[in-house]
């Protein structure tokens, strides 16, 4: 996989936690700002995925995807977020024919 790179500018706090972390975990500071990164966004792949499915824009199926996660685990995510499942016939067909590319 290619790699790319980004400069940032951080505040001094911040800065200052990133280099904790390195130092905590004895990684490079760059090693650090990548995992650090990563994890972030997996955070964030989460929340918008249940933003979408409390509003009813997408469903748990869908919502597992976005946040990279199995449909178990989204559901198990969703009780403890105390969301309700909710999931229609339609919404199983429409999961179904996105998965498979059939029709029920």
């Amino acid at each position: 996989m290619p790699v790319k790179t980004m400069s940032a500018r951080f505040d001094d706090e911040l800065y200052e936690e990133i280099l904790e972390y390195a130092r905590e975990k004895g990684i490079a500071k760059t090693r650090a700002l990548r995992e650090l990164t990563k994890e972030g966004v997996k955070k964030w792949r989460l929340t918008k995925a249940l933003t979408l499915y409390r509003g009813g824009k997408v469903t748990v199926w869908k919502a597992s995807r976005i946040a990279g996660v199995p449909l178990s685990r989204m559901v198990e995510i969703a009780a403890s977020e105390k969301i309700p499942i909710h999931y229609t016939k339609e919404d199983l067909e429409s999961d179904f024919e996105s998965a498979f590319g059939e029709t029920v």
